[in-house]
Parts: C-alpha cells; sequence; structure tokens
C-alpha cells in the first residue's frame, strides 16, 4: 500500500471514529431542525441554482449525516421518488434514519464512501450533499463518482461548502469572540457560566474522539478552482454562487457564545433572536453585499452541475 493511500485510508477511519461519536449530538450541536426554519434554509439553497418549480424522482444524498439536506429538501417537495443516503459513518446513517422515519420519509439508507459510491452508473435524476466534501482527501475523485452515478440530463448540487477566505475571515471572528468570552468570565461571579473543559465532560476515549474534530475539516475551497474541478469530471457548465458574509460572522459570534458556555445559560430567547439577526443580515448579504464584494470573500459556496444527456439517436 502507497503512503498515500494509508494517509487516506487512516484519515477516514478519523472520519468513521468522530462522525459516529458526533452522530447522537450533531443536530443540536449545529441547531438542525426538521421544521420551517430549516425548511425554508434547505429550499432557499436549491433555488439558488435550480429552477424551483423542478422535482426530482430519484435522488441520492451522499454525505447525508443526520439526513438534514434530504429530509428537508423532501419536505420542501423538491424529492418526489425514491431518496437515497449514504455515509462513511454508520452513526450517522442510523440518526439519518431515525430523523426520516419521525418525519414521514423512508430513506434507502447504504454505509459508503463518496470516493468510491455502491451505486450502479447512470442511476439517480439528482445527487446532493450538504458541508460533505471538505472532509475528504479526494474531493476530485469524489465529483468524479458523483457524476457517474447520475443519470444522463441529472442534477448535481452541494452546497455549505467552506470558501478559503470565507473560513480565514470566519476564524478570526471565533477567535476574537472566545478571547471575549475567556476574559468577561474571569471576572468574579461569572465564571461559573463558562462551560468546563472537555476533559471534564468526556471519559479519556471520548476525549481523544472528540479532539479529532480538529483533524476531519481536511479543505477550504476557491470557487474557481471547484468550477475547475467539476469540469475536469465531466460537467460541462458547472456553476458556483457564494453566500453569507455577515450574516456568517453573527452566526460564529452566537455559536462561540453558546459553545463557550454551561448549557441552559442563554435560553430560547437568545437563539431566537440570534435567528432573526442572522436572516437581517443574510437579506443584507444577498441584496447588497453580494453585488458588491468579491464572491470569494463570502463563507459558504453552492455547486449546481448538469450531467449531459445522451446523444440523440440516429435513423
Amino acid at each position: 500500500m502507497s503512503a498515500t493511500v494509508s494517509s487516506s485510508a487512516d484519515v477516514k477511519a478519523k472520519q468513521v471514529a468522530y462522525h459516529d461519536w458526533e452522530a447522537r449530538t450533531y443536530d443540536d450541536k449545529f441547531s438542525i431542525s426538521y421544521d420551517e426554519r430549516c425548511i425554508v434554509y434547505a429550499r432557499e439553497r436549491m433555488e439558488k441554482v435550480v429552477d424551483p418549480a423542478r422535482t426530482f424522482g430519484r435522488t441520492l444524498e451522499v454525505g447525508a449525516g443526520t439526513g438534514f439536506f434530504s429530509i428537508n429538501l423532501w419536505q420542501a417537495g423538491f424529492l418526489t421518488g425514491e431518496v437515497h443516503v449514504s455515509d462513511i459513518s454508520p452513526g450517522m446513517l442510523e440518526v439519518c434514519e431515525r430523523n426520516a422515519r419521525q418525519h414521514g420519509l423512508d430513506v434507502v439508507p447504504q454505509v459508503g464512501d463518496v470516493e468510491a459510491l455502491p451505486y450502479d452508473d447512470d442511476r439517480f435524476d439528482l445527487v446532493i450533499g450538504h458541508a460533505f466534501l471538505h472532509h475528504l482527501p479526494d474531493p476530485q475523485v469524489a465529483l468524479a463518482e458523483m457524476f457517474r452515478v447520475l443519470a444522463p440530463g441529472g442534477e448535481l448540487v452541494v452546497a455549505g461548502e467552506p470558501t478559503l477566505w470565507g473560513d480565514r475571515i470566519a476564524n478570526q471572528v471565533k477567535r476574537n469572540t472566545y478571547r471575549a468570552i475567556v476574559g468577561v468570565t474571569a471576572l468574579p461571579g461569572v465564571r461559573r457560566l463558562r462551560k468546563d473543559p472537555a476533559g471534564k465532560r468526556y471519559s479519556d476515549v471520548e476525549a481523544a474522539v472528540a479532539a479529532l474534530e480538529h483533524e476531519v475539516d481536511l479543505h477550504t475551497f476557491d470557487p474557481d478552482a471547484v468550477q475547475a474541478m467539476a469540469r475536469a469530471v465531466g460537467f460541462p457548465t458547472p456553476t458556483v454562487v457564494t453566500e453569507e458574509l455577515v450574516s456568517n460572522w453573527m452566526g460564529w459570534v452566537w455559536r462561540t457564545v453558546e459553545g463557550s458556555l454551561r448549557p441552559g445559560t442563554l435560553g430560547r430567547r437568545w437563539a431566537l433572536s440570534g435567528y432573526r439577526g442572522y436572516l437581517v443580515l443574510n437579506a443584507l448579504d444577498e441584496k447588497v453585499l453580494g453585488r458588491l464584494v468579491p464572491r470569494r470573500l463570502f463563507y459558504n459556496l453552492i455547486l449546481h452541475a448538469v450531467k449531459p444527456p445522451r446523444p440523440a439517436a440516429i435513423g
């Protein structure tokens, strides 16, 4: 086995271990729900790149996690046929199946590696993914696999992927927010509000797995480079749009504060104010800043591509 393959295998083993462990708390950690708030979010991601009136029969979500994208798109009416879900983490798929059943959707689960998908060629009308490509050792190989399993004329939508510069800015926002929290909670009478370190909350084994969080995010992306990767695997005219600038900064401030304080400290009013603030700033991003700021500075990107249809028969 080559050093490259061995390294890739090690990375994937860490992905499985971490995401199996995180599956139990993943939805709470990222405020994932299957109500109108997240249905609207998922629908808007699709409507940025796909005809809003379009529906899809056979769908595959790769890197499905707990089912956030596919379940909410099904509830939004985009998915009308079989919904297949695949993930390298059995723990994530178990939660995905449970979430789907609770909302009336029968998904077809399959543990699998997106760099070697366990599906036949030309099988799906739509392949989707959300916030998974940056975990993969070789994103271009994964795009090639998604191209392979798409039926001719089928569409690919990959959303929620971090851009290079957007991520760098967000990291600075997170660091500054955390420093501010540490400073405030050092004051007398306030220190008790800070969350205990992971080592105090987890066993030694759990703490070791939790620490893999810093090893499973492998990539950030340049929007032009993502388009080039998609063209290289066979998509003739892929498009990439970016989104979330100041709304993302606010989101990371809210999430960092929540993650740094003891559970229950802030309450539902805090969460609602954060969501409303996000909506206001997201509208600013969409209507104003999107016209003025280079797209590479926005945090998330959405890739959309169509597999060429079969040539018409002659004669």
